[in-house]
């Protein structure tokens, strides 16, 4: 059986394609990059061991990763370290002592019903808020990729691939259009929405799958859980991620992404301020601008704002 030239060309594209994700890979884990980021497993001696899947959903995709997992010891060495934390109670949540966050990645939630109102709510943004600001930190990061591939005359084809990903990702027409959806917003919108979404941590999918904003899933391929309402006779499914830092990074693309939320990507491009940002926001809910009305209150209620000047300690 002979092959014909246009199933040659095919078979040789799809060759080229496995040769650049083989190479884009193997850049990932090379020893021989200028900056590194060790993976630090807590000294809970209750934590699952580092899988390959967690320090998947982990990685910087704009910073190289070294395979590396450091142990206790190293704390002190790497500057570069986070944690990622299994929690058995609120007592292995790590409190905020200070503008600068401690990078920790919780990969699992707990119950905070049994809290009283004021340890719900500090235990709740000590959870999130570290998450948060690892999920602004890599968006920031491939923002300035982004910036510096665009000024580039040659790019290498694993260049040329991860930005046509990102561009899917983010359903940009060209480069310009993907650097601007790529803008990050306050930290006090997005602990505000996170409040709403998820009851103070207290929903079913925060609980049963990290799942921070309530973000649906509409494909069969991903991990999720059955809504207990249905939409007629339509059966609703949300997300199911393996740490709160994955659903938070997935919540900054899907609102730098849909074209519900397009008058809200072009505000933020203006402005930073919560109050006048959420005011494109009414379309994330069905409640429309009661729900707008209820994040504004959150925000000052709460003195959310403060949290904005809030860095992570890297």
């Amino acid at each position: 059986m002979f092959l014909t030239l246009n199933q040659v060309i095919r078979v040789m594209i799809l060759f080229l394609l496995i040769e650049v994700l083989f190479l884009s890979v193997k850049s990932l884990v090379s020893k021989d990059e200028k900056k590194e980021f060790h993976f630090l497993q807590t000294a809970s001696s209750s934590s699952p061991p580092l899988v390959k899947k967690e320090l998947d959903l982990l990685t910087f995709s704009d910073l190289p990763l070294s395979p590396q997992v450091t142990t206790t010891k190293d704390i002190s060495k790497s500057k570069s370290a986070f944690r990622l934390i299994a929690l058995r109670n609120s007592k292995d949540v790590v409190a905020l002592k200070s503008q600068n966050v401690e990078p920790i990645c919780y990969i699992n939630t707990i119950a905070l019903d049994s809290l009283s109102i004021q340890e719900k709510k500090e235990t709740f943004i000590n959870i999130i808020l570290p998450s948060i600001l690892l999920a602004k930190y890599k968006m920031q990061m491939e923002r300035k990729k982004l910036l510096r591939l665009s000024k580039k005359e040659d790019l290498s084809p694993k260049d040329r691939l991860w930005i046509e990903k990102k561009k899917v990702d983010f359903k940009a027409k060209d480069i310009d259009e993907l650097y601007n959806k790529m803008e990050l917003h306050p930290t006090s919108l997005i602990i505000a929405q996170a409040i709403v979404e998820s009851g103070w941590g207290t929903s079913k999918f925060f609980k049963k799958g990290n799942n921070v904003f309530g973000i649906w899933s509409f494909s069969i391929e991903d991990e999720r859980i059955v809504a207990s309402e249905k939409r007629g006779k339509k059966t609703i499914y949300l997300k199911k991620y393996s740490t709160i830092h994955q659903s938070i990074y997935d919540y900054l693309v899907t609102i730098s992404s849909v074209s519900s939320y397009e008058s809200f990507q072009e505000k933020r491009l203006e402005t930073q301020d919560p109050f006048v940002l959420v005011e494109h926001l009414g379309k994330y809910s069905e409640r429309g601008k009661s729900y707008i009305a209820d994040i504004k209150n959150i925000i000052k209620t709460n003195k959310l704002v403060e949290y904005d000047s809030y860095k992570l300690n890297l």
